[in-house]
């Protein structure tokens, strides 16, 4: 098989892939392709192009063309470390990390236990309608925890690495359980939050059907180690006797963190903060792509914007087209927030997370020194008088210290209020965030004058990392422990959280 790059066609046509492949290779005719990627170039406002990577069967001869290169299906990497004699190793979350371990374990014969301390997907939906309607916060299952974990309530965005044969597993598996098949080629795909949460309790009913157990609300309290290994686990004040503890947390799992740090090796690792700033749709579209364009064709415009001020980097993250600001709290009298959209992606705003990259020189020493820096900032944001109403002020005030007693409409529900968004972070902080705001200005006029600030964005990453073994995957410290995923701080986002758990399952025999 051979790769060809650069294949590329206005947006607006109706194109024969084969035909126009056939006339860039200056070649009769080809038979059979397959698209491995497709992206949108959007350089060139209003003249919007597709750009093909295909994959197809050709002769030696074009490989002196420079776009035309063999090409070699990814291969498995990860080696066969344990045979466990348990058929039922326990699973810690239920999230995409959690979900995929359970499935890589599936296939090789077991059949785990999968302990969970939110709700399933259908009683979690009751429960964050009650804290987005009425301010009523359950504090085991809310945005962050719960089947599916906190993407279940975001724009399911699947950033992965196409050349990686874990990352392909779980594409393959997420179109097996109801993603479109285009996700298997899109540079930017997408499920949406309806999107996913049908394909995850597709996955919880195959898993079921395969001996698989799921436990609900059950949370992880205690684990009791000794000659460094795990003798048995409390969860929900039971003691069980598991032979493998495979840790798929979530990055909020905060009172799991302070659990496991006097326990196990663990570590504090940069992460990011800031706002997300909401703007109209319409006006992201004509800034981005222009006005004269397809959107049914092109999908919303989406963006991602990077700036730096001396070491530290200033970037848009998990930006959702066609979308709504959402509260995502795990914690009472915390506030915080997430971006989050549909399938469809056809609300008026867009939203994007706006981040600076912090470390200990900024939240200080020890391991849990990050975490309680995000802590600080979100009951800095939360006022008792209006629970969980977000702090806003427009992007243009926060950067010239100007205060306005009204802020526009915006997504965010329960309802903002207008608030001076400089006070929320140390100095530095905020100073790093304004001359990000101001470089993106500059390259998208309009983009503070039309933006609208919403604070805070605090759980981007994980703030801790619990050290692991490279090739075994099991705890630096605890030999039947395996720590996996974002909250265990070897992923982030949907994909790579996936693809950690696919490979841990790869491991066991």
């Amino acid at each position: 098989m051979y790769l060809i790059k650069n294949v590329v066609i206005p947006v607006s046509k109706e194109i024969d892939l084969k035909e126009v492949l056939a006339k860039k290779l200056r070649t009769r005719s080809i038979e059979k392709i397959q698209v491995l990627r497709r992206s949108l170039d959007a350089r060139k406002k209003n003249n919007l192009k597709f750009n093909y990577t295909i994959l197809t069967e050709l002769s030696a001869k074009f490989l002196k063309n420079p776009d035309v290169l063999e090409y070699k299906n990814p291969e498995p990497y990860i080696q066969i470390q344990r045979q466990l004699s348990n058929k039922n190793p326990f699973i810690i979350g239920a999230g995409p990390t959690g979900l995929f371990a359970a499935l890589s374990l599936v296939e090789n014969g077991f059949q785990p236990f999968i302990f969970e301390r939110g709700d399933k997907i259908e009683n979690r939906i009751k429960r964050v309608s009650d804290f987005w309607q009425k301010g009523i916060l359950d504090e085991e299952s809310n945005v962050q925890f719960g089947e599916g974990g906190a993407g279940t309530f975001s724009d399911g965005k699947l950033t992965s690495h196409k050349s990686d044969y874990y990352t392909n597993q779980v594409t393959k598996y997420l179109i097996k359980f109801g993603a479109d098949q285009k996700i298997s080629y899109e540079a930017l795909p997408h499920l949406g939050t309806d999107g996913l949460r049908k394909i995850v309790i597709n996955i919880r009913k195959y898993l079921e059907d395969k001996g698989c157990k799921f436990f609900w609300r059950n949370k992880l309290e205690n684990l009791n180690i000794e000659n460094d290994q795990i003798t048995s686990v409390r969860i929900n004040g039971k003691e069980y006797n598991p032979e493998a503890v495979i840790l798929a947390i979530g990055n909020s799992a905060r009172d799991t963190f302070e659990m496991l740090s006097n326990k196990i090796e663990m570590e504090s690792k940069p992460f990011a903060v800031g706002f997300r700033i909401e703007h109209s749709q319409g006006f992201i579209n004509e800034a981005f792509y222009g006005d004269k364009n397809d959107f049914n064709i092109t999908g919303p415009a989406t963006y991602r914007l990077t700036a730096q001020e001396g070491k530290r980097g200033i970037y848009s993250f998990c930006m959702c087209p066609g979308g709504s600001v959402i509260p995502a709290s795990s914690q009472k009298n915390g506030l915080v927030l997430n971006g989050m959209s549909f399938q469809k992606r056809n609300n008026e705003f867009a939203n994007s997370a706006i981040v600076v990259t912090v470390n200990e020189t900024d939240y200080g020493q020890g391991i849990l020194a990050g975490m309680e820096f995000q802590r600080k900032i979100e009951k800095k944001c939360f006022k008792v008088d209006i629970p969980y109403f977000a702090p806003a002020q427009k992007a243009f005030d926060f950067l010239n210290n100007e205060t306005n007693d009204s802020v526009p409409t915006t997504s965010y529900l329960p309802g903002i209020i207008s608030s001076d968004l400089n006070s929320i972070f140390p100095p530095g902080i905020t100073k790093t965030l304004k001359t990000g705001l101001n470089s993106f200005e500059k390259r998208i006029p309009g983009f503070t004058g039309k933006g609208i600030l919403l604070a805070p964005e605090t759980r981007t990453s994980s703030p801790v990392r619990i050290l692991r073994n490279k090739e075994t995957f099991k705890s630096a410290t605890v030999s039947n422990l395996y720590p996996i995923g974002e909250g265990s701080g070897y992923a982030g986002g949907i994909m790579s959280s996936a693809a950690d758990g696919y490979k841990l399952g790869c491991l066991f025999y």
